[in-house]
């Protein structure tokens, strides 16, 4: 099962070809993370652990308007024990139609020691195996 947040486009969000400025979609992958997993970060934050985007892409297939209704589907993947995948699926509400298709490998580090850590187990039940 993957998890559906709501885009909502800006109109600062377009560009001068009048439609998302290929930029954004990575801050539209951030809002929706932070959507989904907003009191995880609170509470792992608390104990000095952060998220942290190791790396980040973006695959373009067609041009989001102003005026589309976007989701955007989130996919989890457990990597490694200390790293997860995150697909994002851009998507027409409406239609289904593939605007774009992104993707973040995460990483769980102690902000004091600069480190990582490993993933903990409930985190990963709820994100990859689909508790959530």
């Amino acid at each position: 099962m993957n998890h559906k947040v709501q885009v909502n486009i800006r109109y600062s969000d377009i560009d001068m070809n009048n439609h998302v400025n290929n930029a954004v979609y990575f801050t539209y992958m951030e809002n929706a993370r932070t959507e989904l997993l907003v009191n995880e970060l609170v509470e792992y934050q608390k104990n000095n652990v952060v998220f942290i985007v190791s790396e980040a892409s973006c695959k373009y297939k067609h041009p989001i308007l102003l005026t589309d209704n976007v989701i955007c589907e989130l996919k989890f993947k457990l990597l490694t024990p200390l790293r997860i995948g995150v697909t994002y699926l851009f998507k027409n509400a409406e239609t289904g139609a593939l605007y774009a298709e992104g993707g973040t490998i995460l990483v769980m580090v102690n902000d004091r020691t600069n480190k990582p850590v490993p993933i903990p187990e409930g985190l990963i039940n709820k994100l990859v195996r689909n508790n959530y």
